[in-house]
C-alpha cells in the first residue's frame, strides 16, 4: 500500500469516529454502526453485535495514563481515566479543586449506558482500527511523559493499544510520521467519545474497596513546611498495612464494611494527612479506589 493510500485509510477511520461524536451516524455514516468492520471485533456479518461479557466486574473498556515524571504518590493514587463494565456502568474520575494538598483519595463519578451505546463504542473502536493488530503510534521526541493505554475486551479476546506521549503529536520536531499522527488522532477521538459517555447526569461513585499504601520515610519524607503540616489522625479500622521497612513501603487492600469506614475517614483528611497506626509514629499514606480490573497490591 502506498503512503497516500495509508493516509486515506487512516482518515477514513477518523471520519467514522467523527460521525459518532457528532451524532450523524444515521444519515451519513451508517456503515460505521451497521456492524463489525475489518477489525474483527464482532466476528460476524454486517448486523452482528459485538459480543462482550455482561458482569458487573467485567471490564469492557479501560483507558489509563501511566508513568512519566510525577511524584511517587501520584502513580500510587492514579486510577483509570475511563472504565466501562459489562453491566453498562461507566466510571470516570470526578472533579477535583486545584488546591494543595488535594483529597486523600481521588473522587469518582459513575453513569449507566445501554447496550446500544456499548455497541456504538465498540463500533467506534473498530472504525479506529483498535480491535485489529497492534498499531504503530510512533515515539515522539519527548521525555518523562505518560503512556496512554486503551484495553478492550470483545468477541472473546482482549486487545490493547498504547501510545507514549499521546498529547504531543502536534508539537514541532517530534519525529512522528504522518501515519503516526493520524493514528494518534484516531485514538484520541475514540478516548474523547468514550469519556463523553459519562455525561452530565453522572453521580458520585463509592468504591467497594480501597488500596492503602503505607509509605516509607525514604519514599515520602515527613512534611517540613509549616504551612502544610497536618494533624495526625487515628487509623479507623483493624486492617492496616505493615510498618514499611524499605523501598516504597507496604500495601493492603481494604474491602467490605471496613472499606466504607475508611472511606468516610478519608473524606475528612487530605493527601498529606499522617495516620497513627497502633503505637507507631505517624505514617504518610496513599490511597486508591479498588475498581474492577485493578490488581490491588500486586
Amino acid at each position: 500500500m502506498t503512503a497516500s493510500a495509508r493516509s486515506s485509510a487512516a482518515r477514513t477511520s477518523l471520519l467514522g469516529i467523527g460521525c459518532l461524536v457528532t451524532g450523524l451516524a444515521l444519515t451519513g455514516c451508517g456503515s460505521v454502526l451497521d456492524g463489525p468492520g475489518d477489525g474483527g471485533g464482532g466476528g460476524g456479518g454486517g448486523s452482528a453485535p459485538y459480543d462482550h461479557p455482561t458482569g458487573a466486574e467485567d471490564v469492557l473498556v479501560s483507558i489509563k495514563a501511566e508513568g512519566g515524571f510525577v511524584p511517587l504518590e501520584y502513580n500510587l493514587r492514579n486510577t483509570a481515566q475511563f472504565l466501562l463494565l459489562g453491566d453498562g456502568t461507566v466510571i470516570v474520575p470526578g472533579a477535583v479543586m486545584e488546591i494543595y494538598p488535594g483529597p486523600a483519595i481521588s473522587p469518582l463519578q459513575a453513569a449507566t449506558v445501554n447496550e446500544g451505546q456499548i455497541q456504538e463504542l465498540f463500533a467506534a473502536a473498530d472504525a479506529a482500527g483498535l480491535l485489529a493488530g497492534e498499531i504503530d503510534y510512533g515515539q515522539p521526541a519527548v521525555t518523562d511523559v505518560p503512556t496512554t493505554t486503551v484495553t478492550l475486551t470483545v468477541g472473546g479476546r482482549t486487545v490493547s493499544q498504547s501510545a507514549y506521549g499521546l498529547s504531543y503529536q502536534d508539537a514541532p520536531d517530534t519525529g512522528l510520521t504522518e501515519a503516526n499522527v493520524l493514528a494518534r488522532e484516531a485514538l484520541q477521538a475514540f478516548i474523547d467519545t468514550a469519556q463523553g459517555l459519562a455525561g452530565a447526569d453522572s453521580e458520585p461513585y463509592a468504591p467497594t474497596g480501597i488500596v492503602a499504601y503505607r509509605l516509607s520515610a525514604e519514599s515520602a519524607p515527613p512534611v517540613v513546611d509549616e504551612g502544610l503540616e497536618q494533624e495526625p489522625r487515628p487509623w479507623p479500622i483493624a486492617t492496616a498495612p505493615a510498618p514499611p521497612t524499605a523501598g516504597i513501603g507496604s500495601c493492603v487492600a481494604v474491602i467490605g464494611a471496613e472499606a466504607q469506614t475508611l472511606l468516610a475517614a478519608l473524606v475528612e483528611a487530605n493527601e498529606l494527612t499522617p495516620w497513627l497506626i497502633e503505637t507507631d509514629p505517624p505514617s504518610r499514606m496513599a490511597f486508591r479506589p479498588l475498581l474492577p480490573g485493578d490488581p490491588g497490591c500486586e
